[in-house]
C-alpha cells in the first residue's frame, strides 16, 4: 500500500468511525445490539455485524488500527508464549526422560560459576533468596497451602546429584516433576525452565548452585 493510499484511509477512518460509535451506543440503548458477539438487529428483518466488545485488550472497542493499540504481553506477563509441541530449536533436541530418577546419573556439561550465578540472580533468586534458603521477596505471596520455594541449602539438595538438579530445574520443581515429564501438568509456581533457558544455561546454574551449597 502506498503512502497515499494509507493517508486516505486514515482519513476515511476519521470521517466514518463518529458515526459507527455512535451507531453502536444508539443500538445499544435501544437493546438490539449484543455487544458480546456484535449481531445487530433492527425489527427482526435487518441483521448485520458491528464490532464486538473484546474481553481483553487495551481498549474495549478495537476501532483503531495502529500497532501501540493492539493487544500485547510484555516480558513474563501470562499468559506465557510457548515454542510450538514438537519444535526443534537450532541447536538441536533435547532428550527428555520419563521421570526425575533419570537424570540423577547425568554428568554436568558446564563449570560457568560466573554465568550461572548471574542466571540463578535473574532467573530465580525472586524466589530462592539470595541466600538460596528460600526466602525471596515472592515467597511471601506464595498460599501457604500450596508448593513454596524450596529452601536450596538442605539436605534434600545437598544430596542430590548434579543430574537430578538439572532435571528439577528443567521441569520445574521438585513437587510435580515426574507429571510433567510425563506429560501432566504443574501446579507449582516454578516454571519449566526448560522451555525457558538452554541446556547450557541450565547446567551453569547447577554449577552455581553447587558452588554455593557444597554436596556431591
Amino acid at each position: 500500500m502506498s503512502l497515499s493510499q494509507i493517508k486516505r484511509a486514515q482519513l476515511l477512518n476519521r470521517r466514518w468511525l463518529p458515526l459507527a460509535v455512535g451507531l453502536m451506543a444508539i443500538m445499544f440503548a435501544l437493546g438490539c445490539y449484543d455487544s458480546n458477539t456484535g449481531d445487530a438487529n433492527i425489527g427482526g428483518a435487518i441483521n448485520f455485524k458491528l464490532p464486538a466488545f473484546p474481553e481483553t485488550g487495551s481498549n474495549r472497542v478495537q476501532v483503531f488500527t495502529e500497532m501501540h493499540y493492539q493487544p500485547s504481553y510484555r516480558t513474563q506477563e501470562s499468559p506465557r508464549l510457548l515454542p510450538p509441541d514438537g519444535s526443534v530449536p537450532i541447536t538441536g533436541a533435547e532428550v527428555v526422560y520419563a521421570s526425575i530418577d533419570e537424570y540423577k546419573n547425568l554428568v554436568r556439561t558446564s563449570s560457568d560459576v560466573v554465568s550461572g550465578q548471574k542466571l540463578f540472580t535473574v532467573n530465580c533468586q525472586v524466589c530462592h533468596g539470595q541466600n538460596l534458603d528460600g526466602t525471596g521477596p515472592a515467597a511471601a505471596y506464595m498460599v501457604t497451602n500450596g508448593p513454596v520455594p524450596a529452601n536450596l541449602r538442605l539436605d534434600l539438595t545437598k544430596n542430590s546429584t548434579d543430574g537430578e538438579l538439572f532435571g528439577l530445574i528443567s521441569c520445574g520443581g521438585r513437587y510435580f516433576c515426574n507429571s510433567v515429564l510425563q506429560g501432566g501438568e504443574s501446579q507449582s509456581p516454578m516454571p519449566e525452565f526448560r522451555r525457558l533457558l538452554s541446556e547450557e544455561e541450565r547446567w551453569a546454574i547447577v554449577a552455581y548452585i553447587r558452588g554455593a551449597i557444597g554436596g556431591q
